[in-house]
């Protein structure tokens, strides 16, 4: 990474604000003068202070079209990744804050901030999947825009309420093109089945057709991969390594949840 994209990327995080920034020096600040242990309210604050700087500069330039324009893209040479790094940056993000953004609504400031994020993500998801937008997002092209999608659609089946209920009709149906376009990305045959998976469950929850074999192929799979312990083989080989923990599991159980009794 050379020093511009190094500055670029600086100025890219910066642009979270300086809030989150003041938020931990005020909640480190604290802890330092009075000598206190943190407690459960001092996580949670420095937790919101992460869930903001990460999600201030990917969804509000998004949400602005401004994404692409302005995000700095890092990646090791010949790494092919530059053509879907937008949709990682969004989807991963999406699915990581979602279920912090489905909490009941209130009047505290995380309340009022949650409640902004919301709004802004259902703008950014607009952009994403809208092909006039100069953010449109690659859903197609190689290989890994299916992984990324399907962390999107993990999104919107972690917040129905904060997310999906709230889309308007054009956006409902440009998410839909987009993601049944990633069937034309045949998945390897490992936890990249789930990718497929919670696709279509997402096309589920939207309301739109899906295809049940792609489910049932998935469950099947991962049921025969099984290794005891709550561990699963990626496919057929066992690896010891944090797939279990962020994908297989946390995706058996968003598609179970999601079709479970329709599958």
């Amino acid at each position: 990474m050379s020093a511009d994209e190094g500055v670029n990327r600086r100025q890219f995080l910066e642009s979270a604000g300086v809030g989150a920034a003041g938020l931990i020096a005020q909640r480190t600040g604290k802890e330092a003068g009075a000598g206190a242990k943190a407690g459960p309210a001092d996580d949670r604050a420095y937790w919101v202070t992460v869930a903001q700087r990460l999600s201030e500069p990917v969804l509000t330039n998004l949400a602005a079209g401004t994404l692409r324009a302005r995000m700095p893209v890092e990646e090791a040479d010949g790494a092919g990744r530059r053509s879907v790094s937008h949709l990682e940056a969004f989807g991963r993000l999406l699915a990581g804050i979602a279920p912090w953004l489905e909490l009941p609504p209130d009047a505290t400031p995380e309340g009022r901030l949650r409640a902004r994020y919301a709004d802004v993500a259902r703008r950014a998801l607009a952009a994403a999947v809208d092909p006039s937008s100069p953010d449109a997002m690659n859903f197609t092209k190689d290989r890994q825009p299916l992984v990324d999608a399907a962390f999107l659609a993990q999104g919107l089946l972690r917040a129905p309420r904060a997310l999906r209920e709230g889309l308007d009709a054009a956006t409902r149906a440009n998410l839909v093109r987009a993601l049944e376009s990633t069937r034309v990305i045949v998945p390897a045959f490992s936890n990249w089945l789930l990718f497929s998976a919670t696709v279509e469950a997402g096309l589920f929850a939207l309301g739109a057709s899906w295809d049940r074999v792609r489910v049932d192929y998935a469950l099947r799979q991962h049921a025969q991969w099984y290794k005891g312990d709550g561990t699963y083989g990626d496919g057929p080989v066992f690896h010891w390594d944090y797939y279990n923990s962020f994908v297989i599991h946390p995706m058996l159980l968003d598609v179970l949840a999601a079709v479970g009794d329709d599958s």
